[in-house]
């Protein structure tokens, strides 16, 4: 799953629209004509009265009749840093406020006012913000930085609001905060309006069911509660009719609109046919995460689909996409994206699964990348030698953690490439690295249907793991010829593309994949040292952001590695680690 990248457009006022939202991207310099800062941040008893004051403005403002002239306004805030910041640093919350009040200074400034008196009264007119409904934290299990403030805006600008993105750079501060902007009080009145959903599917179960409580209810006593009618009736319907029944508990109606708000979305035809990416919030956890939607071909559902572990000569695109959320579902190691939950909707079109995973990014303030290779462009391209060996070795350990792990859980990723593997950094603020888009991955025990989700391989099962390929998987630059249809696919694949991988972070070429397999395939037939000053030609003519003092000599060790991955010279977890351990 690509989660791509958000729209750092620099236009100043640029306004475009995506779907139903009205997104605007201004570039700021953080401008203190009417701001105020009323205590200094470092002087706690100041800052602990202006809570206490304004937790008293926030009570009589909620008692009083202007109240009902506001409507609620919920705004979800990522925060971007190329240093780390706190999320219990108290001048986030200064920021925080600033930020906000940004989209109702679009308004005031198109109004021309100039007194700055005249200017505040204005502002404070039309949005109250109290620092009590302000909750600043951690994205997930990672230490991307986002808030949630919860706002009251006058109705005679609401509508202009609702469901508006602001990018603000704040460039005093070295900081950026994307704000997004939705009316509570609208969602509140759709949702009421939306009527709860009936599958068809379930009708003659649900008749059924309601037959079966009266059957039984002269002899049932009146203690008896609906789980245990419920459980009963289950027992008694044919199998073919349980299953129609566990569906309910799966395929859902709406389930994605009313449960998240949309932050991003990709279009429909960014990504390959049937598949869009969205970061969203839930209100109810109050976290962001990534949902990728991926259209389904089949117009009917079964059983069979969903739940069958058998391992199949002939596999559906359908059953592709449901054994990469099976998979990931049974997954949880740091180095591996996390999957929170899956699902599949029933719409006009037919049906399509969504798969709730972690919101991973890297955010840093000049270039916000998500997976590795953009990492190794905008990150690892401008190092000196040693902070990127240092770097890249943190990488790479990370990875073979990763694969380590699911190859222990008989999974072999199979598409193991770069921008399969996406970048943040955690809590602590150490990078962390993530294998993530399991859509052509495969659990070699499925054919024993193993359902151990946390099982672990013994070494000489290990050491054997191997697939059977159905489709071609993988991706050209980074497969093998194993990779093809009918022939086996085992863990020196992965090394394999693992080894491309380690080039790429040497030197990331820009542009198309083009000069980027030329620069592989060049390396996978050549002694490595004919090829070093042919690859510094070409890095001076296409790599503009490389250090100054680059040269591939440097990295003379890490290519060495790379060289015995791609012909399958080290085959052990531990020998790799050790190598890399050594640099």
């Amino acid at each position: 799953m690509n989660q791509g990248e958000h729209l750092n457009k620099q236009e100043d006022d640029q306004k475009f629209t995506d779907g139903d939202q009205t997104f605007i991207n201004e570039q700021t310099d953080d401008d203190k004509r009417f701001s105020n800062t009323v205590v200094d941040n470092k002087e706690q008893s100041g800052l602990e009265a202006l809570l206490e004051l304004d937790n008293r403005n926030k009570q009589e403002f909620l008692s009083s009749e202007e109240k009902s002239l506001f409507q609620e306004f919920i705004v979800i805030c990522q925060i971007r840093k190329d240093k780390y910041m706190s999320e219990q640093d108290p001048h986030l919350q200064f920021l925080m406020d600033k930020a906000v009040s940004k989209g109702v200074q679009k308004i005031l400034k198109a109004q021309k006012i100039q007194d700055k008196e005249q200017w505040q009264k204005e502002q404070q007119r039309l949005m109250r913000l109290f620092y009590s409904d302000m909750n600043i934290g951690f994205i997930t299990s990672t230490g991307q930085l986002k808030s949630t403030v919860f706002i009251y805006l006058h109705q005679s600008i609401a509508s202009y609001l609702d469901n508006r993105q602001i990018n603000l750079n704040f460039n005093k501060e070295d900081l950026k905060i994307i704000a997004n902007y939705f009316s509570i009080d609208e969602r509140n009145k759709s949702s009421k309006s939306s009527p709860e959903f009936t599958s068809p599917i379930l009708t003659k179960e649900k008749s059924e069911k309601e037959q079966f409580k009266q059957n039984s209810a002269g002899s049932k006593t009146i203690s008896q509660n609906e789980g245990e009618v419920e459980n009963q009736l289950k027992r008694s319907l044919p199998l073919c009719h349980q299953s129609n029944w566990l569906k309910q508990e799966f395929i859902k109606k709406d389930y994605f609109k009313k449960q998240f708000l949309i932050l991003q979305k990709t279009n429909e035809n960014e990504l390959k046919s049937g598949v869009q990416i969205f970061f969203v919030y839930r209100i109810k956890d109050d976290q962001i995460y990534a949902v990728k939607k991926s259209q389904l071909a089949s117009n009917v559902i079964s059983f069979f689909d969903v739940f069958s572990t058998v391992n199949l000569s002939e596999i559906t695109n359908d059953q592709r996409k449901i054994r990469e959320a099976k998979i990931l579902s049974k997954l949880n190691h740091p180095n591996v994206l996390t999957l929170y939950d899956w699902w599949i909707e029933e719409e006009e079109s037919g049906y399509s699964l969504y798969l709730m995973s972690e919101y991973c990014s890297y955010p840093g303030l000049k270039h916000q990348t998500n997976d590795l290779l953009n990492y190794a462009y905008y990150y690892l391209n401008p190092m000196n030698c040693k902070e990127k060996i240092e770097q890249i070795k943190t990488i790479m350990l990370q990875i073979m953690d990763g694969l380590e792990y699911i190859h222990k859980r008989g999974i072999v990723h199979r598409d193991l490439k770069p921008e399969n593997i996406f970048v943040t950094y955690g809590i602590d603020c150490q990078l962390q690295v993530m294998l993530a888009d399991f859509d052509q991955g495969k659990d070699v025990r499925e054919s024993k249907l193993s359902i151990i989700t946390d099982e672990k391989l013994n070494d000489q099962d290990l050491n054997s793991i191997k697939s059977r390929n159905t489709i071609n998987s993988g991706t050209s630059g980074y497969a093998t010829a194993n990779s093809q249809i009918n022939k086996e696919y085992d863990k020196m694949d992965e090394f394999y593309a693992l080894g491309v991988t380690l080039l790429h972070l040497i030197l990331a070429f820009p542009g198309e994949p083009k000069n980027r397999n030329l620069y592989t395939n060049t390396f996978a037939i050549s002694d490595i040292s004919d090829v070093l000053l042919l690859f510094d030609s070409w890095a001076v003519k296409l790599v503009q952001n490389r250090h100054p003092e680059f040269n591939f000599q440097q990295y003379f060790h890490l290519m060495e590695l790379a060289k015995a991955l791609l012909d399958k010279k080290v085959k052990e977890h531990d020998h790799i680690r050790k190598i890399i351990q050594s640099w």
